[in-house]
């Protein structure tokens, strides 16, 4: 995983604010990041530099434009496995997740190549030192976890500033 640095850039899907504050319960307690980006599921990262976005924002506009808005549920945990270890939430969404990314891979190569191991489109929740951290956690919030349902309208493109946060930069309606 890169770490972000001053001036990278991604594209992601922000859920509602109504949707955020049941999962930020979770991540301010397990994800050391929650102060410097709200939860949000990556499509890109890193993605088309900040200097050249407004000649290379139409470009994306017309990748999008055979995508319709569409319907997210997270309901289901999933984890993958490293040094963290991470949990995250799985958006069940009849796939348009993984057409959005190839569509992205497709138009942009360079900024968006494909990953060896496949794009899993997910929500991170948190990060864990040992299997029995992660197991515990996921059990508690798989017992209070009820599904978080949110329409996706359009991603956002945001750079991460010079504060060491990410700031929404533009957002290209779907």
């Amino acid at each position: 995983m890169k770490i972000p640095t001053p001036g990278d850039s991604g594209l992601g899907i922000f859920p509602p604010d109504e949707v955020s504050i049941k999962i930020d319960k979770w991540r301010r307690v397990f994800d050391p990041n929650h102060k410097i980006i709200s939860p949000h599921i990556t499509l890109a990262f890193p993605f088309i530099p900040e200097n050249d976005w407004p000649q290379m924002r139409p470009e994306l506009i017309d990748c999008l434009k055979s995508f319709q808005p569409f319907d997210i549920t997270l309901m289901e945990l999933g984890d993958f496995a490293g040094n963290p270890l991470v949990l995250w939430l799985k958006p069940d969404n009849g796939g348009y997740l993984i057409c959005i990314r190839a569509a992205l891979e497709e138009q942009f190569p360079i900024y968006v190549p494909a990953s060896e191991f496949g794009y899993v489109p997910h929500l991170t929740v948190g990060f864990f030192d040992s299997n029995e951290a992660l197991s515990r956690v996921k059990n508690t919030i798989l017992s209070e976890l009820e599904p978080l349902q949110f329409c996706v309208d359009s991603v956002n493109y945001m750079v991460f500033g010079d504060n060491g946060k990410w700031c929404l930069r533009d957002k290209i309606y779907l």
